[in-house]
């Protein structure tokens, strides 16, 4: 895949935010996981999305037949079949797919992907999903046949209604990562790929600064901390996070911080001072002030709204998508 048009200007207008695409922004359920063919969706919007982004939500797209072009922080880079794509949440990011392209679009929640990641002991899985992405696969070679099979299972998966099949979908999204993180080695190791021109400075930066939030976030780092670690001014580095995403780096801190509190409260029976303490919060009324600020609900209402395990379209022991939603793009 070769890269096309440098950075276009940014727009003063803001950058949409979407749950579904072309639809008001909202919060995923945190274990959200959703797969659909790239006709069933972009078919609705003349095959193509323009630039948005989503708080909470990461793509990988299987590209079986046909193409377009994938455009992220303002590059535009051409892709054809086979190839895989991959967005990270937050990263504004449009699709102008040819007519009658087909392939996979699969969406997981922040939530989701953090809980897949927990149990991958690689440092590269766990950078692999922080920069978008798009590979041109050899068609008939054995890592386009592999991920073809991994698309496809999760896809059976998500559509039966077998016991385990949480537990199967995150076994193929591991696989998923796993050649993903291949991939992005190989295009380090080969300089003068026919990709790698197409990522921005800012995505590099950003693909950096998302594996040292993972690890500090509880630490409660300031901006300039961060900064330093990655060799930057914190104005570069908030520069180049408004540009990626619309966030400062300290809102992406937050959502970090909110996204393990969410995890936390739905997921564990600790108590509001265990939690609060375990991110970082000595004092449990400033967590609670702070959840709420951004949640718009106290922790413990939050907490009893959730008491079922999670509502919506959500993958857990029961059931996944109970609302029949589409997919994200």
């Amino acid at each position: 895949m070769s890269a096309h048009a440098a950075h276009s200007g940014h727009s003063a207008e803001p950058i949409p935010r979407y749950w579904l695409y072309g639809e008001p922004p909202a919060m995923p359920e945190l274990r959200f996981v959703h797969i659909e063919t790239i006709p069933e969706r972009m078919r609705l919007y003349n095959w193509e999305v323009r630039p948005h982004r989503h708080d909470g939500l990461s793509h990988a797209l299987l590209v079986t037949d046909g193409g377009g072009r994938l455009t992220a922080d303002g590059v535009e880079v051409a892709f054809r079949a086979p190839a895989l794509i991959t967005v990270p949440a937050q990263v504004v990011h449009g699709f102008r797919f040819d007519p009658g392209t087909d392939g996979h679009v699969l969406t997981m929640s922040e939530g989701f992907l953090a809980g897949v990641l927990a149990a991958a002991p690689e440092a590269e899985l766990r950078e692999a999903p922080a920069l978008p992405q798009a590979w041109d696969l050899n068609a008939g070679s054995d890592e386009a046949a592999s991920l073809d099979r991994c698309f496809a299972e999760i896809r059976r998966e998500f559509r039966a209604h077998h016991i385990g099949r949480a537990s199967a979908i995150s076994a193929q999204v591991m696989m998923l990562l796993v050649a993903t993180a291949r991939l992005a080695a190989d295009r380090q190791r080969d300089e003068a790929g026919r990709n790698g021109q197409g990522v921005s400075p800012d995505l590099r930066l950003l693909a950096r600064l998302r594996p040292m939030i993972d690890e500090h976030f509880s630490r409660h780092w300031p901006v300039e901390r961060y900064a330093a670690a990655l060799g930057v001014t914190p104005g570069r580095l908030n520069a180049a996070c408004r540009r990626v995403t619309g966030l400062s780096t300290l809102q992406l801190v937050h959502a970090r911080l909110m996204l393990e509190a969410r995890r936390s409260l739905i997921y564990t029976s600790h108590g509001m001072a265990e939690i609060g303490y375990a991110l970082g919060f000595e004092d449990p009324a400033y967590f609670s002030r702070f959840f709420t600020k951004r949640e718009g609900r106290s922790p413990q209402a939050f907490r009893r709204a959730h008491g079922d395990g999670g509502t919506g379209s959500s993958l857990d022991g029961n059931g996944l998508d109970r609302t029949g939603g589409g997919s994200p793009q």
